[in-house]
């Protein structure tokens, strides 16, 4: 039989000598509030209101889940899950190396990273469903599409760990949270984070819980991350992918199966996009998709299913960059050759300050180096091309 709740509050406070009215101005709680939890009157306490008081005592990470499991807080099976449903079947992507990592004593912070319709979002909720019973004590998701304020992650996340008062000021918001995530085990996902800075009031030493995120961009600054960069499919890769969603017909037009392909520059997006058109038009061959697909004016067009749309996922990495670099990627899509020396005397630039521009958008995804310069992928390339409102370079003819 555990102890009683306010037995165990109490030994935590007279060890370190602190009064109920100390303890009351530390957690936030009112002293009448701390004095019925000690006499037993209040036997179940809100999880917030435990977090705040193991704050207040400075509590190690065992003293707090002993005060939770004084209060009766930790049934293995109280956590709720928010996750989107589980992708299955994903090909060309290894989640086993995640989930170790998210398994595993240590910091547990994985990022996924990647360009437009890479399928950042697909990896990270499968690897999340993997390790659902790791973390029994919930499983949270939030998207910040749209980049919400540092003060609202926070109190979105807080919300879904029980909180409902929430503190004033951010500092607060982070310490009860990360405390919060210390004592439990939980898992955040995050999708869509904008910057270090959303991530980084979330960070735990020693946390038992774990944070799985995805970014549009590399965020270069976030310590402890393990990072999960995506690159588009291999050739088999995209084959085996559109097979799973069409069958038969794939090995049956192996040339207008190809075009497809190369249509669809190896992205899980683009080939789901190809794959449901064919799926939901049995009676039409793959040669007609590939036939409106070498349309280059109209493929972005093309590649749209109800809310699934290349267009949209590129314009989203395009919506964060810089104006600079916003400017130099319409540039670069009317440019047959990225090679630095050359693009310099083209735009007109300075070396250094062109390749920081390189490395922003190779940061944002948007550009892969290579050895001799950078490549665009030819859909990216497209909608650089089409985007108005911008002084354009073409190539000379």
């Amino acid at each position: 039989m555990r102890p009683a709740f306010g037995v165990v509050l109490r030994g935590y406070r007279t060890t370190l000598g602190m009064t109920q009215e100390e303890l009351a101005d530390r957690s936030g709680l009112s002293v009448r509030a701390i004095r019925n939890l000690e006499i037993g009157r209040t036997e179940r306490p809100q999880r917030q209101s435990i977090t705040l008081l193991a704050t207040a005592l400075h509590l190690t990470e065992p003293d707090h889940a002993n005060l939770l499991a004084a209060a009766g807080r930790n049934h293995p099976h109280q956590g709720r899950c928010e996750l989107p449903p589980d992708v299955p079947g994903l090909v060309g992507r290894d989640a086993d190396t995640i989930i170790r990592m998210l398994t595993t004593p240590g910091p547990r912070l994985a990022l996924v990273t990647g360009g437009p319709g890479v399928g950042r979002t697909a990896l990270a909720t499968h690897v999340a469903h993997r390790v659902r019973d790791r973390y029994p004590d919930g499983q949270v998701y939030a998207d910040l599409e749209g980049t919400p304020s540092v003060d609202a992650v926070l109190g979105r996340v807080l919300r879904s760990l029980g909180a409902t008062h929430l503190p004033a000021t951010r500092d607060e918001r982070a310490s009860l949270l990360r405390a919060d995530l210390a004592a439990r085990r939980v898992l955040v996902v995050l999708d869509n984070v904008a910057s270090e800075a959303q991530l980084r009031p979330l960070l735990a030493t020693g946390a038992a819980s774990a944070i799985l995120a995805t970014s549009r961009r590399e965020l270069v600054a976030l310590p402890g991350a393990y990072p999960v960069r995506l690159d588009p499919l291999t050739d088999d890769e995209a084959r085996e992918m559109l097979f799973r969603l069409v069958g038969h017909r794939i090995p049956a037009a192996p040339a207008a199966t190809r075009a497809v392909l190369d249509a669809c520059a190896g992205l899980p997006l683009a080939l789901h996009i190809a794959g449901t058109w064919l799926a939901t038009r049995p009676h039409r061959p793959v040669a007609d998709l590939a036939t409106l697909l070498a349309d280059g004016d109209l493929v972005l067009d093309r590649l749209t299913v109800a809310d699934l749309s290349m267009r949209a996922s590129i314009a989203a990495h395009v919506a964060v960059l810089r104006p600079d670099e916003r400017w130099l990627l319409h540039q670069l899509g009317h440019l047959p050759v990225l090679r630095p020396v050359e693009l310099s005397r083209r735009l007109t630039m300075i070396e250094p300050a062109l390749r920081d521009g390189l490395d922003g958008l190779t940061q944002a995804n948007l550009l892969a180096p290579l050895t001799q310069g950078y490549r665009m992928n030819h859909l990216v390339r497209r909608y650089a091309r089409e985007e108005g409102g911008l002084p354009r370079l073409r190539a000379a003819t």
